[in-house]
């Protein structure tokens, strides 16, 4: 091999490193890789309102639901533990519909027609989106399924929780969503 060919390749390795490395950074910077499971306070930070097509065609646009309290919840087909909690998420749905929430299932790391199978298989009717650019999982640093956020409104994240949610925990932490809302209208009846 010629030495300008090899450095090239020397070369070309480089630039390749020093761009996993930015990567790195930036996925660290936006809370990517964190390894805690389980349930984390969120402190109230602001969420990043998004527009991902749902698996029916049409756009789901975060910020239109910002109003009221919200569930976002990262999954993918091939996740055992997703495959466990997608039953107790469906059943919780209803109620919480009536009572204002928005549900919204984000798929990551899938091949559509398996994401499509999933939804079937286990009769999911909330909102059910894809995150083909896969950015949106980033943004909310999602480093590990599943992942869920319970946030208040104004996409406020109150909770994370990563990991299987079993029913208890689910309603517990949608159901401190509301507190802050009962207690805002007895101010404002007052």
């Amino acid at each position: 091999m010629s030495t300008g060919r090899r450095r090239a390749i020397i070369g070309a390795a480089g630039l390749v490193l020093v761009a996993l490395v930015g990567v790195l950074a930036l996925a660290m910077q936006r809370g990517v890789g964190g390894l805690a499971t389980g349930r984390s306070d969120a402190g109230g930070r602001p969420m990043p309102a998004f527009t991902l097509q749902t698996f029916e065609g049409a756009p789901f646009a975060l910020g239109d639901h910002a109003a009221g309290p919200v569930f976002v919840y990262f999954w993918a087909s091939w996740c055992i533990p997703c495959q466990q909690e997608a039953p107790v998420i469906q059943r919780a749905w209803p109620e919480y519909r009536e009572r204002g929430y928005t549900f919204v299932g984000v798929n990551i790391w899938d091949a559509e027609s398996d994401a499509r199978r999933f939804i079937r298989e286990y009769d999911l009717d909330f909102r059910l989106v894809a995150d083909a650019d896969r950015t949106v999982y980033v943004d909310y640093g999602v480093s590990a399924l599943p992942t869920a956020y319970f946030l208040e409104p104004g996409l406020r994240a109150r909770t994370r929780y990563q990991g299987p949610l079993d029913e208890r925990t689910l309603r517990s932490l949608l159901d401190a969503l509301q507190r802050p809302l009962e207690g805002a209208a007895q101010r404002g009846g007052s």
